[in-house]
């Protein structure tokens, strides 16, 4: 009976299509990821040996995010800790890998074992984080002389610890002693050649790069780290370390952990050009599928406000044309009855008028009759004649008033 291929992740039977019938993840796609871990492992591996500490920690955490059971990965990030003076984050590293393989063979179960028989390691590294806090604290409250005791306090008690030696160099710079400072880097450049912070301060320092440069090289390679590690040492100069010495096994049995394969080079230059059709597409997929819609969404809801916004105002425009409406309506109607009354005045003047001219004649014709009577009746009545003649003055003058009484006032 043919034994079913174990999924490389949770242990449950593969099926026939590559995928685990439990988690469900192609086994392709965890082969994949296996390899890159360590791809990623010996290159930190790699940079370890050169004493590029900084870069072998970034190249150990991302060979852990494709595998977080590698525990190779995990046991030699501990001892770059280790070798930098943070014995805190070693633990935390050798801890999880023994966790994972509790087994014999992991290197963690002997690093953890001789820390253990060593109690005054343990001591001497709570004391050196709690010197080193001080300092820290110190310095950010310019107590430069009390921070000064206590990172020479951290500094006896680990020559490794790095971060002690850049606050230490950091001091020195703010206090212009510029040579103390590149006695503090050069001790960190030994441990750790690419350290950024310490490449930092020697630049702030005026340094060039062919300084720095001399400066690294100038401190030989601590074989230590790798001899305790388990790696052989090399036999001849200019050539790639020996192989790495593993744990014995037993007959029949291979550890999977052991099986090491570095990717081939590849030239990309010839695919460039598919490379950039290819980008080009997916930018006109994204800009169609993703930018445009969103674009149009925008426009969409800046118009309609925009329409809501012109309703509005329309609306109030017409109410207010309306008002303006029913107002020059009643004005209109107010000088229709205006118009009808000024033509009913002038006509009672103009009928005002015909009977004045209708009593002028009748006082003209009376005068006319009453001067021809006075010429008849001149003889007799000659000495009431002054008299009647004042009398038909005063008539006629009171005849006129009358009329202009009955006259309007122009």
């Amino acid at each position: 009976m043919a034994v079913r291929e174990r999924c490389l992740y949770c242990g449950s039977p593969v099926s026939t299509n590559g995928y685990c019938t439990s988690c469900r993840l192609s086994q392709d796609f965890l082969r994949k990821a296996i390899n890159t871990s360590k791809y990623y492992y010996n290159m930190g591996l790699d940079k370890a040996r050169v004493r590029d500490l900084s870069g072998a920690i970034d190249s150990l955490k991302s060979s852990l995010r494709y595998n977080k059971n590698n525990t190779l990965a995990r046991n030699l990030l501990g001892l770059i800790y280790y070798e930098m003076g943070e014995i805190v984050p070693a633990l935390n590293c050798w801890v999880v890998s023994v966790n994972i393989n509790p087994g014999k063979d992991n290197l963690a179960v002997r690093y953890l074992k001789e820390l253990r028989d060593d109690p005054s390691t343990l001591e001497n590294a709570s004391t050196t984080a709690r010197e080193f806090n001080l300092a820290l604290e110190h310095a950010k409250r310019y107590d430069i002389d009390l921070a000064m005791i206590n990172l020479n306090k951290a500094v006896s008690l680990n020559q490794n610890f790095i971060k002690a030696h850049l606050l230490m160099a950091l001091i020195y710079i703010g206090k212009n002693r510029g040579g103390m400072a590149r006695k503090c880097l050069a001790h960190v450049m030994s441990l750790d050649r690419t350290n950024p912070t310490a490449l930092h301060y020697l630049r702030e320092l005026g340094e060039s790069e062919e300084n720095i440069t001399r400066m690294a090289d100038s401190y030989g390679e601590t074989e230590e780290l790798f001899n305790y590690y388990g790696v052989e040492e090399e036999k001849e100069k200019d050539k790639r370390p020996s192989k790495m010495v593993y744990p014995r096994q037993e007959k029949g049995k291979r550890n999977q952990e052991s099986v090491y394969k570095r990717y081939k080079e590849l030239n990309l230059a010839r695919y460039s050009n598919i490379y950039m059709i290819a980008g080009i597409i997916l930018g006109i997929v994204v800009c169609y599928f993703l930018i445009i819609p969103s674009v149009r969404k925008n426009y969409n809801e800046k118009l309609g406000t925009r329409e809501q916004s012109y309703i509005k105002e329309l609306s109030s425009k017409n109410s207010e044309i309306e008002s303006l409406n029913s107002t020059v309506k009643s004005l209109n109607e107010k000088a229709s009855k205006t118009d009808a009354s000024s033509v009913d005045k002038d006509q009672e003047i103009s009928d005002l008028k015909e009977e004045v001219s209708q009593l002028k004649k009748k006082l003209g014709e009376s005068s006319k009759t009453a001067d021809e009577k006075g010429d008849g009746n001149a003889a007799g009545e000659g000495d009431n004649s002054s008299a009647e003649d004042g009398n038909s003055a005063q008539e006629t003058k009171n005849n006129e008033a009358d009329v202009n009484d009955f006259l309007p006032e122009e």
